[in-house]
């Protein structure tokens, strides 16, 4: 009776799960139609979808499959090639060809989205058509992507802790969903201040915001990436750089006091305690320790092909000399971590992930795929608050993929700076542009003026000399 009623309520489950699904494809779908000639509000809508169905469902494996595959669409396909950026993507078509064919199709579709996908919805964001005018945006439009996500973020605060109480960490499942949007309206609230579209007040109340979601989310690798890219833009507020450093002076004593009062409160007052707590800096790694030790000693172990082309999108470590005494020895014993570690083959730690699936040269491929993607930010000319600003939500990215990918698999933040590195691209052949046509003009006015004037000395010349004639004779 107690097995048809878990029966029952899985099946249920399931079902509430489809609708969910569902709601999320029509609103995607609804929204790519009555958007279709703005891509920044579409992308607003799709996130907030994705979002909504993955708080109700607690997982996202489908709904994350669902905003991949909308976003792609939203895209489109890439119209410019690069070598470097067709050699990465050859890379992932090639495992997972490998991994449908000869492996385990579901695990290959997940490695693929969660752990992949990123880098496909960055290269087709930034190789498309650059003057592309359905990803034309102003500030209404960026003002609607950066409201309507902390709407959505705030809202997903409020049901978590109505459900699991208040103060409660912002999960969704097992998984952190709380602060997911947040870190990356960093990069849209860092570009629109510094290209002067959002005033002071409007940054500050944005940046507070993200800050406290972030903190709740209590995901330590959230921290990070919006910590860097907000110091640009906390520097860039301090000196004031879009009016020129007119009120820096009276920003920067202001700041220094409240710097100061909050230290005296949290560190001498309440001696750290609240800080360790929220920051959970008194919390180690967790299990994510059982898992790197386990993929240390199975690459160490396993044969050199592995270890130099990992196991696969779809693949595992089952057939390596010793698996059963390694996943022992980094269980510690441990009844259900052992379990876990017998089928694991996604980790905390990205790295660790893309070392076993793809082996030394698939971790060489990832950091030329960030290498290009910092050498694509700092070639612009000019615009250096701008590059650093996009340069420390990079590096913010690549720090925290050491704890934990994010609630979008990086999907949303990567889509955002392949989107601010195609404007500065296109703010750089504008100036070029303009400098091009100003220059073409002056060559042109002063050819034409030479020409005029010449033309006018010759008929001087002329029309003088008769009248001097004349004027000879008629005397």
């Amino acid at each position: 009776m107690r097995l048809f009623r878990n029966a029952h309520i899985a099946e249920s489950g399931e079902k509430t799960s489809m609708i969910f699904y569902l709601s999320q494809s029509l609103i995607s779908i609804a929204a790519l139609w009555h958007y279709r000639d703005n891509r920044i509000r579409y992308l607003t809508m799709a996130t907030v979808a994705y979002f909504m169905s993955y708080l109700a469902t607690g997982e996202f494996d489908i709904s994350l499959s669902l905003y991949f595959a909308f976003l792609v669409l939203g895209i489109g396909l890439s119209r410019n090639i690069e070598i470097s950026s067709l050699l990465v993507v050859s890379w992932i078509v090639l495992y997972t060809i490998v991994g449908v064919v000869f492996q385990d199709l579901f695990a290959t579709a997940t490695a693929l989205i969660t752990r992949f996908g990123y880098i496909i919805i960055f290269l087709f964001m930034l190789l498309g058509k650059r003057t592309d005018e359905l990803w034309k945006a102003d500030v209404k439009d960026y003002r609607f992507l950066v409201r309507t996500g902390l709407i959505t973020e705030l809202a997903i605060v409020a049901l978590v802790w109505m459900q699991n109480g208040i103060g409660s960490r912002v999960v969704a499942g097992n998984q952190p969903i709380g602060a997911g949007i947040v870190i990356g309206l960093a990069a849209v609230i860092g570009w629109c201040y510094l290209k002067k579209m959002f005033t002071g007040a409007e940054t500050v109340v944005y940046c507070l915001i993200s800050a406290v979601v972030t903190v709740l989310s209590g995901t330590r690798g959230y921290m990070v990436i919006i910590a860097l890219p907000l110091a640009v833009v906390i520097l860039a507020y301090l000196f004031n750089l879009p009016e020129n450093g007119k009120n820096a002076l009276i920003r920067i004593g202001v700041c220094c006091l409240i710097g100061a009062a909050a230290i005296i409160c949290l560190f001498v007052v309440d001696r750290g305690e609240t800080v360790i707590q929220v920051l959970r800096l008194d919390e180690g790694l967790g299990y994510r320790e059982n898992e790197n030790l386990f993929v240390k000693e199975i690459m160490r172990r396993a044969p050199w092909y592995n270890q130099l082309f990992g196991f696969g999108f779809g693949g595992n470590a089952s057939k390596v000399n010793g698996f059963l005494e390694v996943v022992q020895q980094a269980s510690w014993n441990r009844e259900f971590m052992f379990s876990r570690l017998l089928t694991r083959t996604i980790f905390h730690n990205y790295w660790y992930t893309v070392l076993f699936k793809t082996g030394i040269l698939g971790v060489g491929m990832i950091i030329l795929f960030y290498g290009l993607m910092l050498r694509k930010i700092f070639c612009v000319k000019g615009q250096s608050w701008e590059k650093w600003m996009l340069g420390m939500m990079v590096t913010g990215n690549i720090v925290s993929l050491t704890f934990r990918i994010t609630a979008t698999c990086s999907i949303f933040e990567m889509l955002l700076v392949a989107f601010f590195i195609r404007q500065m691209q296109n703010g750089q052949i504008e100036i070029r542009e303009r400098k091009n046509a100003k220059k073409e003009y002056h060559n042109m006015g002063h050819s034409e003026y030479s020409a005029e004037k010449k033309t006018n000395d010759s008929i001087r010349y002329y029309f003088g000399r008769a009248d001097f004639v004349g004027d000879n004779e008629n005397r």
